[in-house]
């Protein structure tokens, strides 16, 4: 993902970012092979993701042949019109988008009590309070827990770009979520209120 320094977004707000999403990309690439991909859910907590894969899955078949993978998070917002900014400039048509990209090296468990304490993790974050069984390696959750693997990921670096609005000033950046609201497509209002979100308070 390419830095651009039209983009650039602070730790804190990659934190607040990161901490409202439910699901990210597991992207692992065997030696040799092409890369896989899974949609997983995941908690993040410091500087480790936590989640968890069916053994059975490509993906996970290549993070044990290479630790080495990238968790992707990522909100796509909307596509804008190159008139809503310049109306000569077709190269300022665009995508608004949230994405944070992380390089980490991950370790892995089979083991039902690992997978159980994952999973245990996933629903306190997901569902606090929630009531259920507990989910402990016996019976009821125990046939499950072994088709399933725990994914530990220590991130090592990270990458960000939050593409909300086009590169410029303020009131043009107003002018796009004016027309997101106007053109109204789904998920356009929604674009158009983290776009003004994101705008310096005052200005």
């Amino acid at each position: 993902m390419y830095r651009s320094p039209r983009y650039l977004v602070e730790d804190a707000q990659i934190d607040a970012f990161v901490a409202r999403q439910r699901q990210g990309q597991l992207i692992a690439a065997p030696p040799g092979g092409h890369p896989q991909v899974s949609i997983l859910p995941f908690v993040r907590r410091g500087d480790t993701i936590e989640v968890h894969c069916v053994q059975e899955d490509a993906t996970f078949a290549a993070v044990r042949a290479n630790p080495l993978v990238t968790f992707f998070v990522a909100d796509f917002l909307a596509f804008s019109r190159h008139d809503w900014v310049d109306p000569e400039d077709g190269g300022r048509a665009t995508l608004n988008f949230r994405a944070v990209a992380f390089t980490c090296e991950a370790a892995t468990s089979t083991d039902p009590h690992d997978v159980a304490a994952a999973l245990r993790g996933l629903v306190e974050a997901y569902e606090p309070g929630a009531s259920y069984t507990p989910i402990v390696d016996g019976e009821f959750y125990g046939p499950r827990l072994r088709r399933l693997a725990a994914v530990r990921l220590r991130i090592l670096a990270t990458e960000a770009k939050f593409k909300v609005g086009p590169a410029g000033t303020s009131e043009l950046k107003r002018t796009v979520a004016r027309e997101l609201r106007a053109r109204n497509e789904p998920g356009d209002a929604r674009a158009a209120d983290v776009i003004e979100s994101y705008l310096p308070a005052g200005d």
